[in-house]
């Protein structure tokens, strides 16, 4: 602090009983910001000092305009607690908050549209009370909206208005530097209403999901001079290309005439959620084929087990037997349904986005329900579209998507409210020629949407009469519960909540409404989710004991056989997995979900040959880009690394945006040591979807090869992503001590060690190992590790994080031993490299053991 700061301070504090600052946090144009402390409650509260400026009214009565401020309790909105008046000028005590400025977090974090538009649709919300309370913000921008673990809270609410502005006129801009963020009407001194900070939100939200701004580049004063004289860059030029509701919805925000704007901030928010919903059907309404990713066993990390990984499949027996599912490929029909179409010209009075959603479910489910018709999952649609030409016709579109995925018809829905009355039009494809086979078309109430659910299921049924055998009668349920359902799949799906109230709300709605049998997936995979993250077996109990009191004709279905297979083998009941296995082929299941599953319990027993011979039967039966990928993994974890390779070749050469396939590729290079591939593959995945292990093993790869500062940057990406993944905060840890950061690597491994405390699993012991010796507790870290061994049993997991250990302390014959061992089981020399084991760069031994796994090898010098 100045000293004109430090004595702001003393002052303050020698007059004030209540607060007592300790520190300046912040200071711009319309004040300074400082850390305080709440004597009376024994809190933090941040204290913003506002600036008189010469041109601004005395204050007729500040406590009026402020107490109006304090009306703005919401979750979304900076909490004000108190305000003073102090040497002429207010002082308003707010809630002290630790997150990163909206700017900031752009700049730091990697997040999908789907994340983005989550943290637009909580400032929305916080504007829509605002507004309902007569406050404008006049100020929106960046630098003005707080993220704190993804929850977002607006600050500096209401400047305008205590600058003594009751006429909503503009008086004075403050400072060119909010002039980027204005409204056309801000800017040239008009009077204002609520649509100016509608287009101040809309010109954030474009910056934030296209990381440029609307109006171009240049200072803040060209920005403002485009503003006022000039259209906003189109939003259907952002690349890549954003849904066709939401460029409509930023357009219309910046609208440089405020009547073409939307009408008010709740207008803004349900089209904004529209948009939301729409984006999360896409992902949650398809019947998905599972990827290894998504198994209730953590994936394997490339710091730790990928290597070991690599020998497991020398202990088994090669060419294992395994049981052979009857297939009656004839009676096996394959079908594709195609997002649904919506044409209402701006007649619609409801939500297009609820709409699609309403009949892509429905005719999803329709198909789900028929025996024998066995719907493509929106995954396999999806990854073979990524890689489609725009060019390509429509009918060539679906050849492609005939000879990646071996389907045989294909489904459209159109819904046309051209005319007053609206109609929804299904179509049936046949291929090869893909000839239109039936089309049923009939009126329905837009605004009544469980009988738009139930009449759609009832016309796919009319469109295939040769498969009108069903598994379960759908109940018809309300337009309440139906959109409850919704809300949950979005908490799930968007927000990536696996939490303990979600659980709940998930199994209350099972409990009321049973018959709802798409909750029974969620349920399981929420609760296993937790499962994955806590290992605490109470999750498994609460979805076994409702998924076991489901209707009797829904544990007849192989939905259920599924749900109930995968938490047996989350449980680790192995035989209970195959009961429920066989009950999966009892009840109807197609063969070549019985294989995938099959597949998915050979390797969740480390059975790795047997999965590969199920996953390859599976293929046997139809194309499938995502089995290829489970295929594509086994084999490489079996040391099959070119065969792996030739797959995802094949995955890629039809879809060079697949995430998985080139997430494999990244990790194959790290285990090869091809480090430059590594890095690129791992760039690659994390641009089509950023997921924090790919971030924690881009760190990794960069560590390896001696960038450590921008291994730095990636790995508290990560741990920004997951606080409380162990792996990730010691990768951290590891990053900063080998960059001499001794004020936050002790901090990181502490937190390694707390979070590591409740469990003794091997994994968690390994860690903790890790921690206690780069802390310089040898003895603890010994105990941790030599307790691992003792559970390890035929694993080799510990054998690297040994050598670690031993290295860090200083045992050099034990590290040694373990070293070579690390090497035998199939560790690339590049891991020796590694800061921790500069020392034995002295001994000739070590030197020659490098070499005779890698000619080139040679000691990197240590950073500290």
């Amino acid at each position: 602090m100045s000293l004109e700061q430090e004595k702001i301070v003393l002052q303050f504090n020698k007059v004030t009983t209540n607060y007592k600052l300790i520190k300046l946090l912040s200071q711009g144009g319309m004040g300074c910001v400082y850390l305080a402390e709440d004597i009376r409650l024994k809190r933090y509260v941040a204290i913003k000092f506002l600036k008189l400026t010469e041109s601004a009214a005395p204050f007729s009565d500040p406590l009026v305009e402020a107490q109006l401020l304090a009306r703005l309790n919401h979750p979304n909105i900076v909490q004000i607690h108190d305000v003073l008046l102090y040497d002429k000028q207010i002082c308003i005590v707010m809630e002290y908050l630790k997150g990163k400025t909206l700017q900031q977090f752009q700049h730091q974090h990697i997040t999908t549209l789907s994340e983005k538009l989550t943290l637009l649709a909580q400032l929305c919300d916080g504007i829509v009370h605002a507004h309902a309370e007569g406050v404008m913000h006049c100020d929106l921008k960046p630098a003005n909206i707080l993220i704190d673990k993804h929850k977002l809270k607006i600050t500096d609410f209401g400047i305008a208005t205590l600058q003594n502005n009751p006429s909503n006129e503009q008086v004075e801009i403050p400072s060119f530097g909010s002039a980027s963020a204005m409204s056309p009407e801000q800017l040239n001194k008009q009077p204002l209403d609520f649509r100016s900070d509608l287009f101040s939100f809309g010109m954030l939200a474009f910056q934030f999901i296209s990381g440029r701004h609307p109006f171009g580049n240049g200072s803040a004063q060209a920005i403002a001079h485009n503003i006022t004289n000039t259209k906003a860059i189109d939003a259907y030029e952002i690349t890549p290309k954003l849904p066709d509701e939401l460029c409509d919805l930023l357009n219309q925000l910046l609208q440089r005439k405020k009547e073409r704007r939307p009408v008010d901030a709740a207008t803004t928010a349900r089209k904004l959620q529209n948009v939301i919903i729409a984006i999360t059907q896409q992902e949650i309404l398809a019947q998905a084929t599972l990827p290894i990713e998504q198994l209730v066993q953590p994936q394997r990390t490339v710091k730790k087990t990928l290597f070991f990984a690599l020998l497991t499949g020398v202990a088994l027996v090669a060419g294992g037997l395994i049981y052979q599912f009857k297939v009656h490929q004839a009676n096996e029909h394959y079908v594709a349904f195609l997002p649904p179409v919506v044409k209402s010209a701006g007649l619609l009075s409801v939500d297009t986005g609820m709409l699609k959603a309403t009949i892509d479910d429905a005719i999803r489910q329709g198909i789900i329900n028929s025996k024998r018709l066995n719907l493509i999952s929106q995954d396999e649609i999806e990854i073979i579209e990524q890689g489609a030409s725009t060019e390509l016709t429509f009918i060539e579109k679906l050849t492609k998507l005939n000879q990646a995925t071996g389907i045989q018809e294909v489904v459209t829905a159109e819904l046309n409210c051209m005319q007053p009355q609206c109609y929804l039009t299904l179509v049936r494809l046949e291929a090869p020629k893909w000839s239109v086979k039936a089309r049923k078309q009939w009126p329905i109430v837009i605004d009544n949407y469980s009988q738009m659910y139930h009449l759609s299921n009832q016309q796919l049924t009319a469109l295939f009469p040769d498969f009108d055998s069903k598994y379960i009668a759908l109940a018809q349920l309300s337009d309440e519960v139906q959109q409850q359902h919704i809300k949950l799949y979005q908490q799930v799906q968007l927000a990536g909540e696996y939490t303990d109230e979600l659980l709940n709300q998930i199994a209350q709605t099972v409990e009321v409404t049973p018959q709802l049998y798409a909750n029974y997936e969620l349920l399981r995979e929420v609760a296993l989710g937790l499962y994955q993250q806590s290992q605490q077996a109470d999750y498994l109990e609460i979805a076994s004991k409702l998924l076991f009191s489901a209707p009797a004709e829904y544990q007849n279905t192989p939905a259920f056989a599924k749900n109930a297979m995968l938490i047996a083998v989350a449980k680790q009941d192995w035989s209970a997995a195959k009961h429920y296995l066989t009950k999966a082929e009892q009840v109807g299941a197609s063969p070549l979900a019985l294989y995938e599953l099959q597949g998915l319990l050979y390797l969740q027993q480390d059975q790795l040959a047997e999965a590969q011979q199920a996953f390859e039967l599976a293929l046997t039966i139809r194309a499938n880009p995502i089995i290829k990928q489970n295929l594509a993994q086994v084999l490489w974890w079996q040391g099959k690394i070119v065969e792996a390779k030739q797959l995802l070749n094949e995955v890629i050469s039809v879809s060079p945006q697949n995430y998985m396939a080139n997430q494999l590729l990244a990790d194959i290079a790290l285990t090869e040591g091809d480090l430059t591939v590594a890095i690129k593959q791992y760039k690659q995945a994390i641009e089509i979807k950023a997921d924090s292990i790919d971030l924690s093993n881009l760190s990794i790869a960069y560590s390896l090869q001696g960038e450590f500062e921008q291994a730095l940057i990636v790995a508290q990406q990560a741990v920004d992503m997951n606080p409380e993944h162990v792996s990730f905060r010691l990768n951290l840890a590891d990053i900063e001590k080998s960059l001499g950061l001794s004020e936050s690597y002790p901090i990181n491994y502490l937190k390694v060690v707390e979070l590591t405390q409740t469990q003794q699993t091997l994994g968690s012991l390994l860690e903790a190992a890790q921690a206690y010796s780069q802390l310089g507790e040898a003895k603890l870290a010994l105990q941790a590790l030599n307790k691992a061994i003792s559970i390890a049993a035929d694993h080799y997991e510990y054998v690297f994080t040994a050598a670690l250990v031993y290295s860090v302390i200083g045992e050099y014959q034990s590290a040694l031993m373990y070293i070579e061992k690390s090497l035998t089981i199939g560790y690339h020399p590049m891991w020796f490299q590694l800061p921790w084991f500069t020392p034995w760069c002295q001994k000739e031994e070590f030197i020659v053991l490098m070499q005779q796994y890698d000619p080139s090898f040679s000691c990197r010098s240590a950073l500290n």
